[in-house]
């Protein structure tokens, strides 16, 4: 299938993939797929855990919190870096974050059109033909507290349908929020399990595949728990650094393994844009059990 829409045409050409390995061969026939080089498959009919991060080349996943200093500074705004988040939320039946995730952007909405509006209608058409769904994918919004923003879009205007999980004290503390966002209170005392996220995604979603993008300390857990299936993750070309004054995260909060059970990364993909490079790794069963959320 041809390349025809000029704006996807532009973004070919402006920021052309090279594809240095992909286990699952050429593109198919697909226009979106097409100027990515290759299948993307994350879907399954079991159900899976898919994350994508953005790093700096010494680790730093955010400069801080809030101001336009997260996950889109890390990247330097790479149009490459977003068109891979939009694919892959095309592709997934949710999109997962923490409550930090939703505090560091004041204004995003967690959708293929948000991060690619000028293919939002080529996004759309994707997603029909992977889904057979139209509508981008819910997003899912994990809470222990219930501190969420105040007047947040995501959760005042939304433009997909919204899940907040939290605790039922939690309920309690929670802001204003759209009559549409559902939210789904669970009995945990020290934070909420793994398995009750997932398993109340597919109750109230019937969603299997399931895309994380953090925080570190979701993620971390979902590792540890041994729930993660595949991680995409961009290098971005420069260096943050740390300091006393400026505690930034990296891909992992709040838990450390130790010699020997560390969760092991097999390469399935390599690719390239200018400096960008843009890794998909499998990831093996993490050891134990997880520390709740």
């Amino acid at each position: 299938m041809e390349v025809t829409s000029p704006e996807l045409r532009r973004f070919a050409e402006e920021n052309p993939f090279r594809v240095h390995l992909d286990d699952e061969g050429p593109a198919p026939g697909d226009p979106l797929l097409g100027v990515y080089g290759g299948h993307l498959g994350i879907r399954r009919p079991s159900p899976s855990v898919v994350a994508n991060f953005v790093m700096t080349a010494d680790g730093v996943t955010a400069f801080g919190s809030g101001g336009g200093e997260g996950a889109g500074a890390v990247s330097l705004h790479s149009a490459a870096d977003r068109y891979v988040m939009a694919l892959l939320r095309s592709a997934a039946d949710c999109v997962l974050i923490g409550a930090g995730t939703l505090r560091d952007d004041t204004r995003h909405q967690w959708t293929p059109a948000t991060v690619m509006p000028g293919l939002a209608a080529e996004l759309a058409a994707h997603r029909h033909r992977l889904t057979g769904q139209d509508g981008p994918a819910a997003l899912v919004v994990v809470t222990s507290t219930g501190l969420l923003p105040e007047g947040h879009p995501a959760l005042v205007r939304p433009d997909a349908r919204v899940l907040v999980l939290t605790t039922e004290a939690g309920e309690a503390r929670l802001p204003r929020l759209h009559p549409s966002v559902r939210v789904v209170p669970l009995r945990a005392s020290g934070g909420i399990p793994v398995d009750a996220i997932l398993d109340s995604i597919r109750y109230q979603l019937g969603g299997t595949t399931v895309l994380c993008e953090g925080g570190a300390r979701l993620f971390g857990k979902l590792v540890a728990a041994g729930r993660v299936d595949e991680l995409f993750l961009t290098l971005a070309p420069h260096i943050a650094g740390r300091s006393k004054a400026a505690v930034r995260p990296g891909l992992v909060t709040g838990v450390a393994f130790t010699p020997g059970s560390t969760p092991r990364l097999a390469l399935r993909s390599l690719r390239q844009c200018g400096d960008h490079l843009y890794v998909r790794y499998a990831v093996s069963a993490a050891p134990a059990e997880a520390p709740p959320v």
